[in-house]
């Protein structure tokens, strides 16, 4: 793998930490799940109490209406300890119009009790890795697309991003040094950020919106990596458009 690659890949590529299998995440999605699931029932589920036997067992599949890339699978999976379930596909296959994603079966309350919040953690998440995967199939790869923190549900969202093929900015805040524009603002300078992150962290990464401080930030940070700094260093521009054609 080059060099340059593999550093694009140490530095957004984060597949490893969006996985029920790391605690954290896991954590994550359950509170997520437990949050929504108050929100929805609230009290009770008034409808099916009122007319379905609390001990009735029924069996549900899910069957995707559009092409795509499945995710929220491994999600929806960890989330349906009390039922029965059987998964077609998983996270990152393509998927055709009409085919099975999973089936549950159990208790009829407690699955027409989940069913939405399933349907909305796949829609949402597979339809976030089906435009990331046409996005990246575009760019052929080569610049890669990466998530922010800038996001509605959080690390669902950054999961279904590597889903589709992309990479990921940090997770949160302690997951690397992001130097942004309101920080430049509080300093004054681009010089001093880096000097004072360096070696704090293994990713520094500062944002940048002119060719100046484009210039100046490459110039410190050239000059850290001859002092065989241990941290990685990126730029990230910011109005790009300005930066490459002022005169537009």
């Amino acid at each position: 793998m080059q060099p340059r690659k593999k550093l694009v890949l140490e530095f957004w590529g984060r597949e490893k930490f969006l996985s029920v299998k790391n605690p954290e995440y896991r954590r994550f999605v359950f509170d997520f799940f437990l949050f929504y699931s108050k929100l929805d029932k609230s009290g009770s589920d008034l409808t099916s109490n009122s007319v379905i036997g609390k001990d009735k067992e029924i069996s549900a599949v899910f069957i995707a209406k559009e092409n795509g890339i499945a995710a929220g699978l491994e999600e929806v999976g960890s989330l349906s300890d009390n039922l029965q379930i059987k998964l077609h596909k998983k996270d990152g296959d393509k998927i055709s119009k009409g085919e099975k994603l999973l089936e549950l079966r159990g208790n009829a309350i407690t699955i027409l009790g989940l069913e939405r919040l399933f349907l909305n953690i796949l829609q949402r998440m597979s339809g976030i890795a089906t435009e990331a995967n046409k996005l990246s199939r575009e760019l052929g790869n080569k610049p890669r697309i990466a998530a922010t923190r800038k996001t509605l549900w959080g690390l669902l969202d950054k999961k279904a991003v590597t889903v589709g093929g992309g990479l990921s900015h940090r997770l949160n805040l302690d997951g690397g040094i992001l130097i942004k524009d309101n920080h430049l603002k509080i300093i004054g300078s681009v010089e001093d950020p880096i000097s004072l992150s360096n070696n704090k962290s293994r990713f520094v990464e500062i944002e940048v919106e002119t060719r100046a401080q484009a210039i100046s930030a490459a110039a410190k940070i050239s000059e850290l990596t001859r002092k065989k700094s241990s941290s990685a260093f990126a730029i990230m521009f910011d109005k790009i458009e300005e930066m490459l054609f002022p005169e537009v």
